[in-house]
C-alpha cells in the first residue's frame, strides 16, 4: 500500500499548479490563489507555525471579505489547502507552536483521508467509489459521483480538475503498490 500516490494526486490538483505565479519552492508553501492576491504571507508557510498560519488564515479571509464587499473569505494553504475551520479542528492547543513544514502537512493530509475512511477503505469495506466520494468532500478538485466537484455550486466557485477514472487509477495504484 502506498499512500503517498493518493496524497500526490491530492496535491497536484490542489496546490501544484500555483508553485509558479506564487514563486515558492513547493506546493507546501501555496496559499489559495483568492487570498494571495491581498494577502501573500510575509514568510513561506512552511516556516510558520501553525499559530501563525491560523492567524495568516484568520486575516486573510477578513482582508479578501473587506477588499471584495463578500460575506466570502479564503484561507487554503500548504501542499493540501487545509482551510482555517478545518486547520483549527485538527490541531490541539499543545501543537500550536509546531512549524507547519512538510511532515507537519502530510501528517495533516493523512489524519483527514483517515477521516474520510481510509482504514475502511483499505480493509475492503469501503469501495473505491464511496472513497473518492467521501475524498471530493474534503477536497474540492477531486471529483464527486456526479463528476463535478461536491462543492461545484457554491460560492467559492470551486471545480474538479481530475476525472474520477484518473482517481480510481491512483486508488488501484496505491492498493497494489508494494512500496509504503
Amino acid at each position: 500500500m502506498n499512500i503517498k500516490l493518493l496524497l500526490d494526486l491530492i496535491a497536484k490538483y490542489e496546490s501544484e499548479s500555483a508553485i509558479v505565479t506564487q514563486g515558492v519552492k513547493s506546493g507546501y508553501d501555496v496559499v489559495v490563489n483568492q487570498a494571495f492576491k491581498w494577502t501573500p504571507p510575509d514568510k513561506p508557510i512552511t516556516t510558520m507555525t501553525i499559530n501563525e498560519v491560523l492567524d495568516w488564515q484568520l486575516n486573510a479571509i477578513k482582508v479578501y471579505k473587506i477588499k471584495t464587499r463578500t460575506q466570502t473569505g479564503y484561507s487554503a494553504v500548504g501542499r493540501y489547502q487545509i482551510v482555517y475551520r478545518t486547520l483549527k479542528d485538527l490541531i490541539g492547543v499543545a501543537d500550536l507552536k509546531r512549524i507547519f513544514n512538510e511532515e507537519t502537512q502530510d501528517e495533516l493530509a493523512y489524519t483527514l483521508l483517515r477521516r474520510r475512511g481510509l482504514a475502511s477503505w483499505i480493509a475492503g469495506k469501503m469501495s473505491d467509489d464511496r472513497f473518492t466520494d467521501a475524498l471530493s468532500q474534503e477536497w474540492a478538485s477531486l471529483p464527486f459521483n456526479t463528476g463535478y466537484s461536491y462543492y461545484a455550486q457554491d460560492k467559492h466557485g470551486n471545480k474538479s480538475f481530475v476525472t474520477r477514472d484518473e482517481v480510481m487509477k491512483v486508488l488501484n495504484e496505491a492498493r497494489n503498490s508494494t512500496e509504503v
